[in-house]
């Protein structure tokens, strides 16, 4: 069977069924619902606004003016009761609220009670601008909010106009008195000629006094920066100073820290000096008295001359260290001399030798007495030996006397010495602290070295007496030798420690001389050290003022450059000021003439009603609309005529088969073929009905009624396309994308809003929409009338056919090939829809 007897076959199916036929002849006629509910009505959305209620509150209070009442109000209110662009419902504020709360109105507009006086300030020094109040149901529907929107803003065009006339006519009432004040300003005006040429002669002078004095200026100005420069080199040399003065404040505190322990610790000593003193006095009493003894005694020695030649060696070795001990009491003088001139410096270490030195003394003293002790026992020995001579007993009786008597007084002299001894320890302690002294008293040290060496000598030299009178058993004649040498040794020794209590009285007078003289010096220190305070404090005080003095030098030498600038600016400013001058007199003079026809200008205004109306609404529009719409019904009849052609396809389908066969079709293309064909018929008949009855009973005005019919036909021929598409490849399912699709297309392909008010994502999805170009296409034979627009958007649309035709081929072409056996194949011919 070839494809024409296919396509035959098809339509004998449709048309054996009435059933079938019926329904086609009934769904065709769905576009034409559309059109007849949609199309034929001939008012707009804007023709019954008379019927939308609005409540206007008058509350106006009115105001005065210069004697005549003004109420805005009123007047707007008369304007809106022969106004019919809207229901308007004159009443009060209450009555408006409560109707706003029942949803009567849809709007209200309230002209406030100080509207006209707020009117009448616009030349006040704070104006008030009128206010129009309104509240607005937008809830109740969007469209009418819209349209109150636009009543709203008329009547603020209105309520400005009339305000408008209000100003205009009371500036128009004052222009006489501008009048006056323009007769006024001429006369001012010459006065100010008159000024102004007594103001240049002013500035003349000011501007040769400030020409004269600019060097003066100048020269203030550098000297006030040789000023600044000399406050800073003397406040940078009292600040880097500032170190050295602190070190001599803190160097001062140091010295008299240490004068003051140096006072403290002689003060201390003084005691123990006086005891020293006392004790060397009292050894000078007992050599005295041992001399003086010896001397008694020296001719009851005589009997004993035989024994006394080895006792004369032993007193020679005792005199040769006697002599020894002289010159180490000498030098023990010179070192105490050495402390009386140096004893700032050598103090504490010749206290520690003289500590030294008095305890070898003792030893020495201690010796001495054991010696003769030892002299004692001999001489007690002696008297067992040989008692034949006469005066023997006597002698020696005596000799034993003295020696016990002086042997008993021993240990008083002993513990006097000790005394001493106990002193110049104290000493040695009390001054061992003072270490700024220890250098300057080796001297002294040396001496009593020396002292110390001829005690060791002295010492030595009793031993030998010891020998000499263990001798004197052997010999009374080395007795009496001895004791002459004895004697001398003791005279000596008398003297010595004569020098030695001369010495200590002497140390004690010093000690004491010393101690007011380091009083002194810790006063005067004290003083130095306060002085220091003082210079550092002042010296602190003097570096801030020099800090200040530079501050403010630094500021005046600033304000004399700033003076030296503002002075050569002020120059030029007198300049421009004198050359605005000669400007001010010849322009005041031409103020003057101006204001004089002013005055005449002015004088002749005489402003009518007519005036004052162009200066309140002095713009009148003249335009023209191109391609009207005859009626609002034109406006919405491209989408009208696309919704109901793409319904009419998709409706079809469900009384038409889009995919099944009335035979077995040999081919995918006769299949695809033979449904086309069929279909397209279909399509076609119906664009040719929705158009003939848009343009024949509607009476839908177009720029052609060929080109109307014949696109019509393409956009039927297009959906067709889409649509058994959709349904070829999945039936049902089919259906429903392409109603997802028509509902898809309603607001972005410029039904509602133009596409260029859409946004940005909607308006790029547009230009892939079919109905986009159908509407367009169906706008410009309407009313716009552009052939080109309407072959590019016809061409857009075939481009569509072709590629949905194609898609649709593939798909018929896939089915029949996936067809097993004629009989599932002729199963779903009885079957019916699929």
């Amino acid at each position: 069977m070839n494809t024409s007897q296919y396509i035959i076959t098809e339509f004998k199916r449709l048309l054996n069924k009435k059933s079938i036929l019926l329904s086609v002849l009934i769904i065709m006629l769905v576009p034409l619902v559309y059109a007849l509910i949609m199309l034929s009505p001939k008012w707009g959305p804007y023709d019954n606004l008379n019927n939308l209620p609005v409540a206007v509150v008058n509350s106006d209070e009115g105001a005065v003016k210069d004697g005549e009442q003004i109420n805005v109000g009123n007047e707007l209110v008369e304007n809106l009761k022969s106004n019919q662009e809207l229901g308007w419902d004159f009443v009060t504020k209450e009555e408006a609220q409560r109707g706003m709360d029942g949803m009567k109105y849809f709007m209200m507009i309230e002209v406030p009670p100080n509207f006209s006086a707020n009117a009448l300030t616009v030349l006040d020094e704070t104006p008030q601008r009128p206010e129009l109040k309104f509240i607005q149901n937008e809830g109740l529907h969007f469209m009418a909010a819209q349209v109150t929107n636009k009543a709203v803003e008329t009547l603020k065009t209105q309520l400005s106009t009339q305000v408008t006339e209000t100003y205009v006519e009371n500036v128009f009432s004052q222009l006489g008195d501008v009048a006056d004040g323009f007769n006024e300003a001429h006369n001012g005006s010459e006065q100010i000629n008159d000024g102004a040429g007594q103001l240049k002669d002013g500035s003349d002078e000011i501007l040769t006094s400030l020409t004269d004095k600019s060097a003066d200026i100048s020269r203030l100005a550098d000297g006030a920066a040789e000023l600044n420069s000399g406050t800073g080199e003397l406040k940078n040399s009292l600040i880097i100073k500032q170190p050295d003065i602190s070190k001599l404040a803190n160097g001062s505190l140091e010295l008299n820290a240490g004068t003051g322990e140096l006072l403290s610790n002689l003060q201390t000593k003084s005691g123990d000096i006086g005891k020293l003193a006392a004790g060397a006095k009292e050894v000078n009493n007992g050599t005295g008295l041992l001399l003086t003894t010896l001397e008694e005694k020296a001719s009851d020695i005589k009997s004993l001359s035989e024994g006394a030649v080895e006792l004369e060696a032993g007193a020679k070795e005792l005199k040769a260290g006697s002599e020894q001990l002289l010159e180490g009491a000498k030098t023990a003088k010179n070192g105490s001399a050495q402390l009386k001139a140096g004893l700032d410096e050598q103090l504490v270490p010749g206290s520690e030798t003289l500590a030294a030195g008095v305890l070898e003394a003792q030893q020495g003293v201690n010796a001495t007495i054991e010696s003769m002790g030892n002299l004692f026992e001999s001489l007690s020995f002696l008297s067992t030996l040989d008692k034949e001579h006469p005066m023997y007993d006597g002698i020696l009786a005596t000799v034993l006397e003295q020696l016990e008597q002086s042997l008993s007084e021993s240990p008083q002299k002993q513990e006097d010495f000790q005394k001493l001894v106990d002193g110049a320890n104290q000493l040695k302690n009390g001054l061992k602290e003072g270490s700024d002294f220890n250098n300057g008293l080796t001297a002294l040290n040396s001496g009593l070295e020396t002292l110390v060496e001829g005690q060791e000598q002295l010492t030595a030299g009793t031993s030998d007496l010891a020998k000499g009178a263990n001798q004197i058993a052997n010999g009374n004649k080395t007795v009496k030798s001895g004791w002459d040498s004895l004697a001398e040794n003791v005279a000596v020794l008398h003297n010595g420690t004569t020098q030695i209590a001369d010495g200590n009285q002497t140390i004690e007078s010093g000690w004491q001389a010393l101690t007011e003289g380091a009083t002194q010096l810790h006063d005067g220190s004290t003083q130095i050290a306060g002085g220091n305070q003082t210079v550092e404090s002042g010296w602190q005080t003097l570096s801030a003022g020099a800090t200040q003095l530079h501050d403010g030098s630094t500021q005046i030498a600033d304000g004399n450059k700033t003076v030296e600038e503002g002075w050569e600016a002020l120059t030029d400013g007198v300049s421009q000021v004198d050359d605005g001058l000669d400007k001010l007199v010849s322009g005041s003079g031409e103020l003057a003439e101006g204001l004089s026809e002013g005055v005449e200008k002015t004088s002749s205004l005489n402003p009518t009603d007519s005036n004052m109306i162009m200066f309140a609404d002095p713009v009148v529009l003249d335009g023209e609309v191109i391609n009207s719409f005859p009626f609002y019904r034109d406006s919405n009849a491209p989408y009208i005529l696309t919704l109901a052609l793409f319904v009419g396809i998709l409706t079809m389908s469900f009384v038409v088969p889009y995919r099944n066969t009335a035979i077995v079709p040999t081919s995918g293309f006769a299949w695809f073929t033979g449904k086309v064909t069929q279909l397209s018929i279909l399509a076609i008949a119906q664009a040719i009905i929705i158009s003939l009855f848009s343009l024949l009973v509607l009476k839908i005005d177009v720029q052609s009624s060929i080109l109307f019919i014949i696109f019509s036909i393409l956009v039927s021929l297009t959906f067709l396309m889409i649509v058994l598409f959709l349904i070829a490849l999945a039936g049902n399912i089919g259906r429903f994308v392409a109603l997802a699709f028509v509902v898809l297309q309603l607001s972005t392909t410029g039904s509602d809003l133009p596409i260029h008010m859409l946004p940005e994502g909607l308006r790029q999805l547009s230009v892939f929409l079919p109905f986009t170009y159908s509407l367009d296409g169906y706008s410009h034979i309407i009313t716009l009338g552009s052939i080109s627009k309407i072959w590019a958007n016809a061409g857009v649309l075939l481009i569509y056919f072709v590629i949905f035709a194609a898609l649709s081929l593939v798909v018929f072409l896939i089915r029949h090939r996936n067809e097993k056996n004629r009989k599932e194949f002729s199963g779903e011919i009885e079957e019916g829809i699929v």
